[in-house]
């Protein structure tokens, strides 16, 4: 079965994506911990859609999530936030994958977690489970969390030691999750020959050059 993994859903910007028959979807689970996220997630569902109303972790706890409902919403109380914590359910990401996914299943996932990836990543990774994940896009948000950051070099090595085939959020989401999204999922189905330059080195060129024009567009729509 090809399944996707959408893990950190926020509002649905991945699930715009994968729900899209040319993908080939079979399953698509959607991981969100919020609830202020799900309404809107629930209006993108499909039937091969299943909203899992919880965040995948390394073990099962209630724990507060900060700025829950915002794009930078985390569990780690040192990274930027605003307004109050929301107590939410997380589950243990390796017991869950056991029990969901198997070995013949083709499996694709993103992790964007705000700095929770790396609780998640080791835990998938000491109990073998990671490499039940064929394809991943990750986000390394420990970035952004001064007390994680000294981590990143950890999860590389786990996510390697592995050996899924995983690709860093800002290698190829250049201009907005959705495109993003779109351009990675060309890249793994993509001629390997070719498709860095093209879903990666060009893509960030094209990218570069809406960012660089997008003044002058604004500036002409005014007049």
């Amino acid at each position: 079965m090809r399944i996707f993994l959408d893990i950190g859903a926020h509002t649905g910007e991945t699930l715009k994506v994968v729900t899209d028959p040319r993908w080939g979807f079979e399953k698509i689970f959607s991981f969100e911990p919020a609830p202020a996220c799900w309404a809107a997630l629930e209006e993108l569902s499909t039937p091969v859609v299943e909203l899992c109303r919880f965040g995948l972790w390394d073990k099962d706890a209630s724990l507060p999530l900060h700025n829950a409902g915002a794009v930078g919403a985390s569990m780690s109380a040192d990274k930027e936030r605003e307004g109050e914590a929301v107590d939410c359910e997380f589950r243990d990401a390796a017991a869950w994958l056991r029990e969901h996914v198997r070995e013949e299943d083709d499996v694709y996932a993103k992790i964007n977690v705000e700095g929770a990836e790396a609780e998640l990543v080791a835990r998938l990774h000491e109990t073998g489970t990671l490499s039940l994940i064929d394809h991943l896009l990750i986000h390394f948000d420990v970035r952004k969390v001064p007390s994680k950051r000294h981590l990143e070099a950890e999860i590389w090595q786990q996510l390697t030691e592995a050996g899924i085939d995983y690709t860093p959020a800002d290698e190829i989401q250049f201009n907005g999750a959705i495109r993003g999204t779109i351009k990675w999922l060309q890249w793994v189905d993509g001629d390997p020959r070719t498709r860095d330059l093209r879903y990666k080195h060009l893509w960030r060129a094209e990218a570069w050059g809406r960012r660089k024009l997008f003044p002058l567009k604004r500036a002409i729509a005014r007049s």
